[in-house]
């Protein structure tokens, strides 16, 4: 085969230029020209939206001002909405969010019609749950099935009254009225379409809404706003962008592109302004096996390097040997960052966290937790509340008070309504209205200061002087007895532990996993700090969307994972499907092949100039015959480790 098929063609830099052409021409109220900007990786797709709302702050920016109007730029993360901030020019028309803020804002104030959804909802919530349990045996889930019933008959008798509600962002709040993020999602996605009073005031705010990452975004909310502009198109113009090789997340929308009202215009992005012509030509490759959508470089692109280094299943000294796969890349290359472990341009990325754990020192937490599936779910995408409370709150608080930071401390104890903080409390205590608050820091940093102090040791002291509120999950597992009160504490404490959950029921899984988690090491929460932090040079092949490097080393090793949504033995060959997932794919339903297919586009189009592909297999010879035949590889780019 030809060199050159495997180096992408390039074009000129300004290639793609049309599309923000086409964009500009949607962006004029009542121009009916909605869009979809499907924007491949390294393809300048935050460029096109800053172009875009640039483009209106020129044309719109003092009337938008003195009409009390904005631009509604929506994003699926926190770090993106942060990327955008970055991005743009700080200007009072442009209102960025993420996802569920932007639904929050939208539903708040909503009172009654909250109530009446969640009066309509529960009765066949319940009636299911009922029924399962009418079926079921005895046991711990059936005593389970049966808090849920008696909770959810408590919500209606509490439903019963007019309430007012709250968004609880963060999973922390227990009580009643706190709105989770899955409900908050379902409620607007439910007003958007079936109340055309919202509809109409998110068109007078928003005259054009952005969607960034829209491959992700929750389909319920696609939909509504493909209702809202079929409904109001002389009122909005509603812009989507993303990239359906790169929906990781469940939830999203898996055929955006054929499910889009057929009035709406499409861009294509063609252009890869970031990795090297091998690395290109390469994505095009894994795509050419699913949507065919073709990238070109940039005229005068390097031709940059991919390597695949291929080792038998069962290696014990992995750390050792991708030390040695780094010194091999940097001969290679020229590129002495390879050996670099504190480069911020060099990432490993790895299938799974507990991967992550075992090399940077939190395995022990990890292998507790991933016990429960449903914990592993929501943990792969930041949405745990139960170790979120130790990463974002409990540790940064021992930091401070370890440390002696006073201000940092009182910090965060007001940012996260510390019981002790109340005014009731302050007031039973004129003459010292911090003595309790002081006496509870005091206990925390005894306990802290045992470097292997468990995380259970570390929650009951929180919870015994009350001094943060235990997330409802983690409630189950403290001391409320009331002899563990003394006098001089406040005994608000017992009442917050016995609030009820408005969260999920826990499943058996969930009771066993936390329940041996927070026997471990407290201060391995350290090390996942630094690494969800990005303080080290480990990511998550999922993790890492919308990021670039330099330099990139996947490792691949679907035994150490020992996950089940992806499988790279499957992906290469090694393995057949399953008879379940055939009758799938005959179906036309996505199976862990097409999931892997998308997650190796993803990690392979991170990198600029190099990028080493570590497979760890069960047969050698099978994936580097499978690499040449799908023209993933040219055969001296393999190398037998």
């Amino acid at each position: 085969m030809s060199e050159d098929f495997y180096l992408a063609e390039t074009k000129p830099i300004d290639h793609d230029n049309r599309v923000d052409e086409g964009i500009r021409g949607c962006l004029r109220i009542g121009s009916g020209k909605s869009f979809i900007t499907f924007a491949g990786a390294g393809s300048g797709k935050t460029y096109s939206l800053k172009e875009a709302l640039d483009f209106l702050k020129k044309e719109h920016s003092g009337n938008f001002i003195r009409q009390g109007k904005q631009i509604a730029v929506v994003t699926f993360t926190n770090n993106a909405a942060d990327e955008i901030v970055d991005r743009i020019e700080q200007h009072p028309i442009f209102a960025v969010s993420t996802i569920h803020s932007f639904c929050w804002s939208a539903i708040a104030g909503f009172n009654e019609d909250i109530r009446k959804w969640y009066l309509e909802k529960i009765p066949s919530d319940l009636a299911e749950i009922e029924n399962v349990e009418s079926r079921g045996r005895k046991g711990k889930a059936s005593e389970v099935r049966k808090r849920t019933i008696t909770r959810l008959k408590e919500k209606m008798n509490w439903l019963a009254e007019p309430r007012s509600f709250i968004y609880d962002p963060n999973g922390v709040n227990s009580a009643k009225n706190a709105l989770s993020h899955t409900d908050v999602l379902k409620l607007f996605s439910s007003f958007l379409t079936n109340k055309p009073m919202m509809a109409e005031v998110i068109v007078n705010k928003f005259p054009f809404i952005f969607i960034d990452e829209s491959q992700d975004t929750n389909k319920d909310v696609v939909r509504a706003f493909f209702e809202l502009q079929r409904a109001k198109s002389n009122k909005v113009v509603i812009g989507l962008f993303g990239d359906m090789m790169q929906r990781i997340f469940g939830g999203g929308e898996s055929e955006l592109g054929n499910t889009k009202p057929s009035d709406w215009t499409t861009f294509n992005k063609e252009m890869n302004h970031r990795s090297a012509r091998r690395i290109v030509a390469l994505g095009n490759q894994i795509r050419s096996e699913d949507d065919k959508r073709k990238q070109f470089s940039r005229d005068g692109a390097a031709n940059g390097y991919v390597r695949y280094f291929l080792l038998s299943h069962g290696i014990s000294n992995k750390d050792e040997i991708e030390a040695r796969i780094r010194e091999v890349m940097a001969k290679v290359t020229g590129d002495t960052g390879w050996t670099d472990t504190k480069s911020k341009d060099t990432a490993i990325l790895l299938l799974e966290h507990k991967m992550v754990g075992r090399r940077l020192g939190f395995s022990d937490l990890w292998n507790k937790l991933e016990q429960s599936d449903r914990i592993k779910d929501r943990i792969s995408k930041g949405e745990n509340s139960e170790l979120n409370f130790f990463s974002n709150i409990v540790f940064p608080m021992s930091e401070a008070s370890r440390n002696e930071r006073r201000a940092e401390l009182m910090s965060i104890l007001r940012e996260n309504n510390s019981p002790l903080l109340e005014a009731s409390v302050l007031d039973a205590n004129k003459n010292d209205p911090l003595v309790l608050a002081r006496n509870a820091e005091h206990a925390f940093r005894d306990a802290i200061s045992d470097e292997k102090v468990s995380f259970r040791i570390v929650l009951e002291v929180l919870a015994k002087h009350n001094l943060l509120r235990i997330p409802p999950k983690l409630q189950t597992y403290v001391v409320t007895s009331k002899e563990s009160e003394s006098e001089s504490e406040p005994k608000q404490m017992g009442a917050i532990l016995r609030i009820e959950s408005e969260a999920e029921e826990q499943d058996d899984s969930e009771i066993t996993a936390w329940a041996e988690a927070l026997e471990t090491d407290f201060f391995q929460i350290r090390n996942y700090n630094d690494y969800i932090n990005e303080n080290s040079i480990f990511r998550t092949h999922q993790g890492v969307k919308g990021n670039e490097f330099e330099r990139v080393m996947v490792i691949m090793d679907d035994d150490e994972a020992g996950g089940f949504l992806f499988s790279y033995e499957q992906y290469f060959g090694v393995k057949e499907l399953s008879n379940i997932s055939k009758k799938k794919q005959n179906e036309g339903e996505e199976t862990g092949l097409e999931r892997t297919r998308r997650l190796f586009y993803v990690t392979s189009t991170r990198a600029k100039n190099s990028l080493a592909h570590v497979i760890y297999t069960s047969d050698v010879a099978k994936v580097k015959d499978n690499l040449i035949e799908k023209k993933f590889a040219r055969e001296d780019e393999i190398i037998e480790f």
